[in-house]
């Protein structure tokens, strides 16, 4: 049953101009997050802020639950987890007209990265190791589908992020997450719901999360694009898209982009609809670098992830 919560405030947001609330909104969301036009971040517990796009501005409407006030200072955040005044001029210096990312900064120049809290980028991080874009983003998605609770606002339904009290071995492996459950029981015991990014580095102390998984989880949590979450698949492109070997594709994107790196591998990844390596290896050839091509991808989970559909039996 879902708990129905109540409007509590509205405030509007100054739209910088190029910004795109749409592509910030739609990229690596479920359909409770986004459904095509209004956009939906979690504030805090039981508290939902539903945006809309008016043009020079955006309102922000937020929902809670009756006698919940932890959104009073959860939305001071909201501008900076949807990147409202992010600058990346020095980034799309260098990437126009480049062979892995140049695609996305044509298609998509408003998009920004929409982060959430470190608990829940270590999830996808979890769920991202050994796993193909849809292997990982559908065991996330059960996990919703089982363990999240239902809020309703006047925007349709919004799926809680699963806290680690609802979680257990046997919801884990009822979401399809293999041995990655151990990874997240074992997060989930050193309360990694309260860390926040000035003290995210104790997750390196978790067996299970290696290089890639704190490197994704610092870039999506922190917005951290120095550091490069770099596995095989963008190893691959990037030996490919530069002529280098793959031993130095990470010092070869860390030449290129910099402090950007990190925003170069998740535009990478965006461009090619994260596509099998195969598959994103014959685009890259053909220079097909623009998202869109295939789906579900990063920028159209969201079609193809509703709140209410029912947990995909084993």
């Amino acid at each position: 049953m879902a708990l129905t919560l109540e409007k509590t405030y509205t405030f509007e947001l100054k739209k910088p101009q190029g910004y795109s609330l749409q592509d910030t909104g739609k990229v690596y969301s479920f359909g409770w997050m986004y459904d095509g036009a209004t956009v939906k971040v979690e504030i805090c517990d039981g508290s939902v802020a539903a945006l809309h796009d008016d043009g020079e501005t955006i309102t922000v409407e937020v929902f809670a639950e009756r006698g919940q006030r932890c959104w009073e200072d959860g939305i001071k955040g909201i501008p900076w987890s949807i990147g409202v005044g992010e600058d990346l001029g020095s980034y799309y210096a260098v990437a126009r007209g480049d062979p892995l990312v140049g695609g996305v900064v044509d298609a998509m120049p408003g998009l920004r990265l929409r982060s959430c809290s470190v608990w829940c980028a270590v999830l996808v991080a979890v769920c991202q190791q050994n796993a193909s874009f849809k292997q990982g983003w559908s065991m996330l998605y059960r996990l919703h589908l089982l363990a999240s609770r239902r809020l309703r606002t006047p925007y349709g339904l919004y799926l809680e992020m699963p806290k680690p009290s609802q979680l257990s071995y046997e919801m884990l492996r009822e979401a399809r997450l293999g041995y990655r459950a151990h990874t997240v029981m074992e997060l989930a015991r050193r309360r990694v719901e309260q860390l926040d990014c000035s003290n995210v580095d104790s997750l390196r102390e978790v067996h299970g999360i290696g290089p890639y998984s704190y490197a994704l989880t610092r870039l999506l949590a922190c917005r951290d694009y120095s550091v490069l979450p770099l596995d095989r698949w963008l190893k691959k492109l990037t030996a490919e898209a530069y002529r280098v070997p793959e031993h130095r594709a990470g010092a070869e994107l860390s030449s290129r982009f910099g402090e950007w790196k990190g925003l170069a591998a998740l535009h990478t990844t965006i461009g090619f609809d994260a596509e099998p390596l195969r598959r994103a290896l014959e685009r890259l050839q053909r220079g097909e670098n623009r998202p869109g091509k295939t789906e579900p991808s990063p920028i159209s989970l969201w079609k193809y992830t509703p709140p209410t559909a029912l947990p995909v039996p084993r």
